[in-house]
C-alpha cells in the first residue's frame, strides 16, 4: 500500500523504520511486546491502587475513607500485591516466554519446549541466594527493568534450541517424548548457562555496585554554580533516560534518584525555614527540572503521547491502547501505553522519548531561571499526576501549574508528528497481524 509522506525527513525515518523491521531481533521484540500488554495494563491499574490509594503517602490516600479494621486492610493490601505480582511484577517471565516461543518457531523449533525452557533458565538467573527465605527472586528483574534481558535472553535460547536441536517433526504421530529429547540438549545448555549467569547477577546484587554508582552520579558531584547544576542534571537526565528505556534489571529507578539527591534537601530546609520557594539555593535539581516536569506519564513524558493519539490518531488499535492507558499514566504509570503501542524498542517514537522531556526541563529551567516560577522544593506524595508534581511541590504556585499545563502542551506537540508517522508504518508493515514471526 502507497502511503504520501510530507517531507524527506519523514520518508527516511520511515524507510529505516520498516528495514529495520525486517529483523528477526526487533520483529521478535515487538510481537512480545503485544504479548505482554494486557498483564501490564492491568498490573498498571492494580498499581494505582496499590501504592496511590492503599499507600501510606499515596496522592489518594487521604482521599479515600480510611478503613479502621487493620485485619481488612492488610487482607486488601495483601490482596492488591498478589495480583500486582503475579502481572506487572512478573511481566519479565511472561516476555521471556514469549520471546523464547517466537524465535524458536522461527526456526521450526520446538517452541512450546523453548519457551518453558526460558521461564526455568529466567528464574534460576534471578533465584536470590538467601537463608532467610529458602525460595525468593529479585523483585526488579522479574517486573519492567528486566524487560529487555529477558526478550534477549529468549532469543538466545531460541537461537540455542536452532544450533542444538532438529527441526520438529510434522508427522501427525509425533509424540511428546520424542520432541523432548530432540531437545533436551538445548533445554540443559541453557539451564547451565543461566546458573553460571545466576552467581554473575547475586555477586552484583549484594554487593550493590549500580546503587552506589547511581548514587555517586545524583549527590556526590554537586556545584555551587546555578548553571553547573544545571548542566549536571540535564546530563543525568539524558542518561535517566536511556537507562530507564532500555530497563535493565533492576540496576536503576528513577524516583529513587529523587530520595537520594542531596540538593534537594538542602532546597526543603530553606523552604521551611524562609517559608517560601522562591530564591531555593539549588533551582537546577532532579527534583526541581526532571521529577517535576519530565516525567508527565512515565518516562518519556508519555502522557503527551496518549494525548496525541486521542487528538489526531485514527488508528483503531492506537486509539484503544491510549484510552485504556490513560488513566495510569495520569498518575505517572506508563506500562501500558510503552507495552501496548508498543513505544519500547520502537525506531519512530525514539526520538520525541528523549526530546519531549528535555524539551521540557529546558523550558522549566528558563522559567525559573528568569524568576517566573519558584522551584519545586516540597515533597510530593508518591502518584501525584504529573501536571501538578511543580503545583503541589511549590506549595500551590499558579504559575508552576502554568507551566506545567505548557509541558503537557509541548509534549503533546512534540509528539503528533511522530504520531503521525507511526499510523504510516503500521499501514506498510503491521505487525499486530502476524500470527508467527515469519
Amino acid at each position: 500500500m502507497q502511503v504520501q509522506f510530507n517531507n524527506k525527513f519523514e520518508e527516511k525515518l520511515i524507510h529505516l523504520t520498516l528495514k529495520i523491521q525486517k529483523l528477526l531481533l526487533y520483529r521478535i521484540i515487538q510481537r512480545t511486546l503485544l504479548l505482554i500488554f494486557p498483564f501490564a495494563l492491568f498490573g498498571s491499574f492494580v498499581k494505582i491502587i496499590q501504592t496511590i490509594v492503599l499507600g501510606r503517602e499515596g496522592f489518594l490516600t487521604d482521599i479515600f475513607p480510611t478503613i479502621g479494621n487493620d485485619l481488612i486492610y492488610r487482607e486488601i493490601e495483601d490482596i492488591a500485591n498478589g495480583l500486582y505480582n503475579m502481572s506487572l511484577g512478573w511481566v519479565s517471565v511472561i516476555a521471556i516466554f514469549g520471546a523464547a516461543k517466537y524465535g524458536a518457531k522461527y526456526f521450526n523449533r520446538d517452541d512450546q519446549l523453548a519457551g518453558i525452557t526460558g521461564i526455568s533458565s529466567f528464574l534460576i538467573i534471578d533465584y536470590s541466594y538467601s537463608k532467610v527465605q529458602p525460595i525468593s527472586f529479585h523483585p526488579q528483574i522479574l517486573g519492567m527493568k528486566g524487560l529487555l534481558f529477558a526478550i534477549l535472553w529468549g532469543i538466545f535460547i531460541g537461537w540455542l534450541f536452532k544450533k542444538c536441536s532438529q527441526q520438529v517433526p510434522t508427522t501427525p504421530n509425533n509424540n511428546v517424548l520424542e520432541r523432548t529429547f530432540i531437545s533436551l540438549k538445548p533445554i540443559v545448555f541453557s539451564l547451565l548457562i543461566a546458573m553460571l549467569i545466576s552467581v554473575f547477577v547475586n555477586i552484583t546484587y549484594y554487593s550493590e555496585a549500580p546503587g552506589n554508582f547511581i548514587n555517586s552520579l545524583a549527590s556526590e558531584y554537586t556545584s555551587s554554580n546555578d548553571w553547573a547544576q544545571l548542566f549536571k542534571t540535564l546530563i543525568f537526565s539524558v542518561y535517566t533516560l536511556i537507562m530507564s528505556f532500555f530497563g535493565w534489571s533492576g540496576t536503576y529507578s528513577a524516583l529513587g534518584v529523587e530520595k537520594m539527591d542531596v540538593l534537594s534537601t538542602v532546597n526543603l530546609n530553606y523552604a521551611l525555614e524562609k517559608h517560601t520557594a522562591w530564591n531555593a539555593p539549588n533551582p537546577f535539581t532532579s527534583s526541581t527540572l526532571y521529577h517535576a516536569f519530565a516525567t508527565f506519564g512515565g518516562t518519556g513524558s508519555v502522557l503527551g503521547l496518549i494525548i496525541a493519539i486521542l487528538i489526531i490518531s485514527k488508528d483503531k488499535d492506537f486509539q484503544t491502547v491510549a484510552r485504556w492507558a490513560m488513566v495510569p499514566s495520569i498518575f505517572n504509570i506508563g506500562s501500558g501505553v510503552m507495552t501496548g503501542i508498543p513505544v519500547l524498542f520502537n525506531v519512530i517514537f525514539l526520538i520525541p522519548f528523549i526530546l519531549a522531556p528535555i524539551a521540557n526541563m529546558l523550558m522549566a529551567a528558563i522559567a525559573i531561571a528568569l524568576h517566573l516560577m519558584p522551584p519545586s522544593v516540597y515533597p510530593v506524595p508518591i502518584g501525584t499526576p504529573g501536571p501538578l508534581i511543580a503545583f503541589i511541590g511549590t506549595n500551590g504556585s499558579w504559575r508552576a501549574l502554568l507551566f506545567s499545563i505548557l509541558a503537557v502542551i509541548i509534549s503533546t506537540w512534540i509528539y503528533i508528528p511522530f504520531v503521525k508517522m507511526a499510523a504510516k508504518v503500521k499501514i506498510l508493515d503491521n505487525l499486530s497481524l502476524e500470527e508467527g514471526v515469519k
